[in-house]
């Protein structure tokens, strides 16, 4: 019965499937879908305002290297996690300015090609393609997305992983200079969309197969087979390097100036580990926003769901000993990476810091849980094949479906026992709307409520895998049901960790409101903390407004997860801070005080400023008389500054812009050292007279190898139209 079902399914179209895919990820995610939730804060407060910086420079003809808004003044371009590298976002920005909608759109896009991505890697695999549509689903819908979809770097990493597995297994097959440069292309989308750890961690596994691969083939006594392998990897690096290298030169320089410098302390990289009491959220994700015991993992980092009946499957592939290499890998894989998120606990994750290189450079072990859960689906896959063709493993299912329902069970009662009353609903607030009603519901529910409905909504399910896995195997029902159950708990769980209560429309209005096109002068005659009285207004709706704005400011929020430290020293010294703050963007200085020096006073009421340069300090204390002096701002784009001063006396100007090295400074179109003042900002020295004076941000290089990145990626993607689409969707032309 199930052969016959898979060989009638085998026959439809790779286009119908995926269009399937895309429907579930579409029904799943549907307050996405229509735009009537928004996204969470984590997405509004970084992702969309760094967006919208991104678009804005690109719509209005400038290169988004530099922010000008971005904690008074950011190299966008050197941040890992911005997204300035990131090809998804430069085609969305080419549409128009980011929206709250334009994020969802492209949350979207990466939870769907989870799912794109994972059906080719099992096709390839010659896994039925009902089961790998199946597994492709559950990874798709997995509770790692459903926690991490407002960390846009997360899921992008996430829809990654399996094409990149799909083309390094295949030029390890193959020894194809095509696959191998279709792997280094995705590698470089995983090295400039996703969080650094997925890549590092990525690029070990890769080097493990790697080693695998070449002991089963026995390749050491095959040298020429060994050195086509070693070619095809020279390959990869070449179409990594060449495509990634805008990224890496930007990375490489922001990285010295960076509070990530020097890599995580031993008690950051340790943080947020997946405590192992939540291995429930195999089968009872909807308890883990509420789980008693396990606060030092982030709420939005403890799922591990892929569907009942997917662990079900995976668990008793366990049980089967195989002869397959990719299953034994995969197998190996998932405890090996299970036991990394657990992160101090387990002795792993501090192994690796301290003897793996890179390995000291990122934060949060529960991230890791995605590489358990991909292999997971792939075991999963593997494994209803083998069922389905060979149907003798019936007690080991047995043994599977016990330990799942007695998961679900002990799950119920450890809830019970940790809260065992059921909390009162309050009387909800008769002006909010119905979905904000519901909202506050799903906010009062207990431990043991959430658990209780996960209990009561997994009983058909798990009755359709005992009588259609264990019982008798029937694909027929079991893949639908599968499919179902993550849909139903991708739904379920979005309110928790997902959507905001307010509408899409009514942030964006909001969003709409506080915007200033293009780059409007700035008014120097406002001081910072002028431009920043509304900076916090709509903090939780949009994240900082200065932002969308356009007026130099700054909140006491740093926006980005890796600030510079010379930022970050200015920001911490609040006496001088508060001072500097009701100066405007550019000023003359009066007074001059050397950087650290106990005596700065910042209650006298003239223009000071911080040097390290004795020399510099005692002229401006030489030339404090006062005098007349003009300034006007000529255009402010965000690589150019250009202005004209009028100084009666000789002088020198402050401009609140953080210091960095591709600034450069022309006075009357002679190029001048910039002096670092104020701890982080930038200043000069001017003679009396009438001067033009202009900040221009060095990015020849930068274009250059964007150019080069750009003609390179139209070639592969020219090519893989032509040959991967047509090996997967085989299309008849005329």
């Amino acid at each position: 019965m199930a052969i016959t079902v898979l060989q009638k399914f085998k026959k439809t179209s790779n286009q119908v499937y995926l269009l399937f895919i895309l429907l579930c990820c579409l029904i799943a995610y549907w307050p996405l879908t229509f735009h009537l939730f928004s996204l969470k804060n984590d997405a509004l407060n970084y992702f969309l305002p760094v967006r919208y910086q991104i678009s804005e420079a690109i719509n209005n003809g400038q290169w988004p290297f530099w922010s000008p808004y971005f904690n008074l003044g950011y190299p966008l371009h050197g941040d890992m996690q911005s997204g300035v590298w990131n090809p998804f976002v430069q085609f969305f920005s080419i549409f128009g300015a980011y929206t709250i909608k334009t994020l969802q759109y492209e949350t979207l896009l990466y939870i769907y090609l989870c799912g794109v991505g994972m059906f080719f890697l099992l096709a390839h695999f010659s896994i039925e393609k009902k089961i790998a549509v199946w597994a492709s689903i559950a990874y798709m819908l997995c509770g790692f997305n459903s926690d991490s979809a407002q960390f846009l770097n997360w899921i992008s990493g996430a829809s990654l992983l399996p094409f990149v597995f799909l083309f390094y297994h295949k030029t390890l097959k193959e020894i194809s200079w095509k696959q191998a440069i279709f792997c280094g292309f995705f590698l470089y989308l995983l090295f400039v969309t996703a969080y650094p750890a997925d890549f590092i961690i990525t690029a070990y596994i890769l080097f493990f197969y790697f080693l695998v691969h070449v002991y089963q083939q026995k390749l050491f006594a095959k040298r020429k087979s060994f050195f086509d392998l070693v070619k095809t990897h020279f390959i990869i690096a070449a179409s990594f390097l060449v495509l990634s290298s805008p990224a890496i030169i930007s990375f490489l320089e922001f990285i010295q100036f960076s509070e990530r410098g020097h890599g995580a302390s031993y008690h950051d990289a340790m943080s947020n580990p997946f405590h192992p009491l939540l291995f429930f959220s195999y089968v009872a994700p909807l308890g883990v926003w509420r789980a008693p015991y396990v606060f030092y993992t982030d709420p939005l980092e403890r799922n591990s769901y892929f569907g009942i009946i997917t662990f079900l499957v995976v668990i008793t592939g366990f049980f089967i000993r195989s002869d397959d290499r990719l299953m034994r890998f995969c197998k190996w894989a998932f405890i090996v990476t299970l036991i990394f998120s657990f992160g101090e606990m387990a002795g792993l994750r501090p192994f690796a810091y301290y003897l793996l290189p890179l390995m000291n450079t990122f934060r949060h072990p529960a991230n890791i849980k995605i590489f358990t859960i991909f292999f997971a689906c792939i075991i999963a896959a593997v494994s209803l094949q083998k069922y389905a063709y060979q149907n003798i493993f019936d007690r080991y299912k047995r043994w599977g479906f016990y330990i799942v329902a007695g998961m679900l069970i002990t799950t119920l009662l450890f809830a019970f026992l940790s809260n065992s009353s059921l909390s009162g609903l309050q009387n909800p607030n008769s002006q909010l709307s119905m979905p904000q009603r519901i909202k506050n519901k799903l906010d009062q529910l207990s431990f043991f409520d959430l658990v209780a409905i996960n209990f009561v909504l997994q009983l058909p399910f798990l009755l359709i895998a005992y009588f259609r896995f264990v019982k008798k195997l029937n694909i027929t029902w079991l893949i639908p049901a599968g499919i179902a159950n993550c849909v139903l708990f991708t739904m379920l769980f979005q309110p928790f960790t997902v959507i905001k209560k307010d509408s899409v429309a009514s942030i964006q209005a909001i969003l709409t409101k506080a915007t200033q096109p293009a780059y409007p002068l700035p008014d120097l005659k406002l001081s910072l903390s002028e431009n920043n009285k509304e900076g916090d207004m709509y903090f939780k709706e949009i994240g900082a407004l200065n932002m969308y704005n356009k007026k130099i400011g700054r909140i006491n929020y740093r926006i980005a997860p890796s600030n510079l430290n010379t930022q970050n020293e200015f920001w911490g010294n609040e006496p001088l801070r508060n001072k500097l703050m009701n100066y405007p963007l550019i000023y003359r200085a009066d007074t001059a005080f050397l950087y650290n020096s106990p005596n700065i006073d910042t209650s006298i009421s003239k223009k000071i400023v911080v040097l390290e340069d004795l020399g510099i300090a005692n002229f401006i204390n030489l030339h404090s008389k006062e005098a007349i002096n003009g300034i006007n701002i000529l255009q402010f784009h965000p690589n150019r500054f250009d202005f004209e001063i009028r100084c009666q006396e000789p002088g020198f100007y402050c401009l609140f812009q953080n210091y960095y090295p591709r600034w450069k400074l022309y006075i009357d179109g002679v190029k001048t050292d910039i002096v670092k003042c104020n701890i982080s900002f930038m200043g000069f020295q001017l003679p009396s007279g009438h001067h033009f004076v202009s900040f221009h941000y060095k990015m020849n290089d930068l274009v250059i190898v964007f150019y080069i990145n750009m003609v390179v990626s139209l070639v592969i993607v020219v090519l893989g139209i032509f040959q991967l689409l047509n090996l997967f969707l085989p299309i008849r032309i005329g």
